[in-house]
């Protein structure tokens, strides 16, 4: 069995680069003196099997396991912040589980770990927005919870995700970025009240969905939201939303809406069917 190394801090409470470049075990240990991960410090690294970070550390840097390709096991411990593309291309990893202290969480984070199965999250964690390319191409991933502080989902954060076939959306949603949800698995779709602004292409593909009924609280609903989605029979909107952009749909689809409302003039203009309420 491969030696544990137990890490203690030497200068201003941070593991380095230069540490990261001298670090040849399987298991990384953090212990209780450290406050940060540098920005790059094992990046590249094709060792490091395992991670354990334990308290107080809070900041995991830019790039700091970026495409280290035997990691497997993450234990995060009460880390606050996760910066940009940290588990970029980690393609062993199977699992993460986001504390409930994580607060920030970086574009790219997660992008790449195409064996990713399962992303799990702490119902406390405070982390207003999932921001872009978080878990790009993340083709395994299964299983997702968010917690109900995240308020955005950003551009292309679950992008050809697409093995998801289902995912309960934060209870205070209010945007969905572009792109956000483009190619994924989703069978079904629950849209919270409170959601506002679909931005362009956000389920664009998404083939398995056959019905979606949007919250009266939607304000925009921009181009392609729902196209390209070729089994999507029914899309109701009971509503009228102030925009609603070009080819939202499919023409196999129809809209069902009420009659004689803003959108049951958008669809006359466009040529897609109606179903009225």
């Amino acid at each position: 069995m491969s030696q544990v190394l137990v890490w203690r801090a030497e200068e201003k409470h941070v593991f380095t680069r230069q540490m990261g470049r001298s670090f040849k075990e399987r298991e990384l240990i953090l212990e209780r003196d450290y406050r940060k991960i540098a920005d790059e410090a094992l990046m590249n690294n094709t060792k490091i099997r395992r991670l354990v970070i334990r308290e107080p550390l809070r900041e995991v840097g830019m790039r700091s396991f970026y495409h280290c390709s035997a990691l497997r096991s993450l234990s995060l411990g009460g880390i606050q912040s996760i910066r940009k593309e940290a588990f970029s291309g980690c393609v062993r990893l199977k699992e993460a589980v986001l504390p409930g202290e994580l607060s920030y969480l970086g574009r790219g984070a997660f992008s790449g770990c195409r064996r990713m199965e399962s992303i799990q999250s702490a119902p406390d964690m405070h982390c207003p927005a999932i921001l872009e390319e978080s878990f790009l191409e993340c083709r395994n991933l299964q299983t997702c919870r968010l917690p109900d502080s995240v308020q955005v989902i950003s551009a292309r954060a679950f992008y050809k995700c697409v093995s998801l076939n289902a995912l309960k959306l934060p209870r205070r949603i209010r945007v969905i970025g572009r792109e956000a949800f483009y190619q994924t698995g989703m069978n079904e779709l629950e849209l919270p009240k409170g959601l506002e602004v679909i931005e362009d292409s956000a389920f664009l593909k998404c083939s398995q969905l056959t019905y979606v009924r949007l919250p009266k609280s939607v304000k925009r609903i921009e181009k392609w939201a729902f196209h390209g989605c070729n089994r999507l029979k029914t899309l109701e909107i009971a509503h009228d939303p102030e925009f609603i952009g070009e080819w939202i749909i499919n023409r196999s689809a129809a809209i069902r809406c009420v009659r004689g409302g803003k959108v049951d003039r958008y669809c006359q203009n466009a040529g897609f069917t109606t179903e009225y309420i």
